[in-house]
């Protein structure tokens, strides 16, 4: 009951997203897929974008200020997109975009009297 109270009070599902979006870029390089290339930029940029959206996450779940973390977390898919091979395959960007426009768009719960 307290966590689900904790977890009503903040963007919870999309901090989720976008620690879900920056695990999957952070390791789409180093997952030995034959399609990904694992030298240069993009091995590099993909550990420090995952681990950006990683910390921008728990950023939004712990009740920071969710417009600034939200317009950096897609920057950050942006660059992902063009840095760690298309993103973590598209599907880390299209996470990251998707779980910021959630947190961008949430609001805190109304407390009645």
């Amino acid at each position: 009951m307290l966590l689900t109270q904790w977890r009503r009070a903040r963007p919870f599902g999309a901090s989720c997203l976008v620690a879900a979006a920056g695990v999957e870029i952070l390791l789409v390089p180093v997952a030995g897929v034959g399609l990904v290339v694992n030298g240069g930029v993009g091995g590099y940029a993909g550990f420090l974008v995952g681990v950006f959206l990683i910390a921008m996450g728990a950023g939004l779940c712990w009740g920071g200020p969710r417009d600034v973390i939200a317009v950096l977390v897609v920057m950050a898919a942006l660059a992902a997109f063009v840095l760690t091979n298309l993103g973590g395959l598209l599907l880390g960007s299209l996470m990251a975009i998707v779980g910021a426009a959630w947190g961008f768009a949430w609001t805190p719960p109304v407390i009645r009297a």
